[in-house]
């Protein structure tokens, strides 16, 4: 398994990217958003470069996918789970919106902004907010242009609790922020008992502010 390749910049050119480590020169598809932070490095700063890699082995052909941040590899990992969208049209995607658009349209079920996008119609858009909104939903698309894989310490601490509230029919993300609101109001009484009796007292809780 590839996680990242580190080396030298050989040239970026719209969606593809040429990274030299040792005597070895790298291919990579990327998207244009990163081939564009590529392009605006300096030449001291195209030395070193850490490209993070997605490896696609097939029968016929081996094909490298980069990306200079976590999070945009990431939401390139929930994309090709959805069925139907491959690779090469997840980075289609990734070029068309920036994480951060792209995970407010998706929070947001906004339809219409995701369908703009480059290879998207309506019906994928939809496909995708109804197979990803529910797994992306708690990440941080607050402010700071890119987004954090990882939710919440109440949403990790009470995944269970939430996951049965969400297949109750409640939304996921407001399932999130009331679970949230209600540990920090409550984590006085919550350290005095063990974690099934925390579970209790917070689906009770959670059941009247839902």
């Amino acid at each position: 398994m590839i996680n990242a390749i580190i080396g030298d910049v050989v040239f970026t050119n719209g969606q593809n990217l040429v990274l030299r480590a040792g005597q070895v020169e790298f291919s990579f598809i990327v998207s244009s958003q990163t081939a564009l932070k590529i392009s605006k490095l300096g030449a001291a700063e195209r030395k070193e470069v850490r490209i993070l890699a997605y490896l696609q082995h097939t029968q016929d052909d081996m094909v490298l996918f980069g990306f200079c941040e976590e999070e945009e590899r990431q939401l390139f990992l929930e994309l090709i789970k959805v069925s139907g969208i491959g690779p090469k049209q997840a980075m289609k995607i990734l070029s068309g919106a920036s994480v951060h658009d792209f995970l407010t349209a998706l929070d947001q079920n906004d339809v219409k902004s995701l369908s703009r996008i480059p290879g998207l119609g309506v019906k994928t858009a939809q496909k995708i907010i109804l197979a990803l909104r529910d797994k992306l939903v708690t990440m941080d698309i607050e402010g700071t242009g890119t987004a954090e894989a990882n939710p919440s310490q109440a949403a990790k601490k009470y995944e269970d609790l939430i996951v049965a509230l969400s297949e109750m029919g409640y939304d996921k993300k407001r399932v999130v922020d009331v679970i949230t609101d209600l540990e920090k109001a409550n984590s006085e009484l919550l350290s005095r008992k063990n974690r099934h009796e925390q579970e209790e007292f917070l689906f009770r809780l959670a059941i009247s502010s839902l």
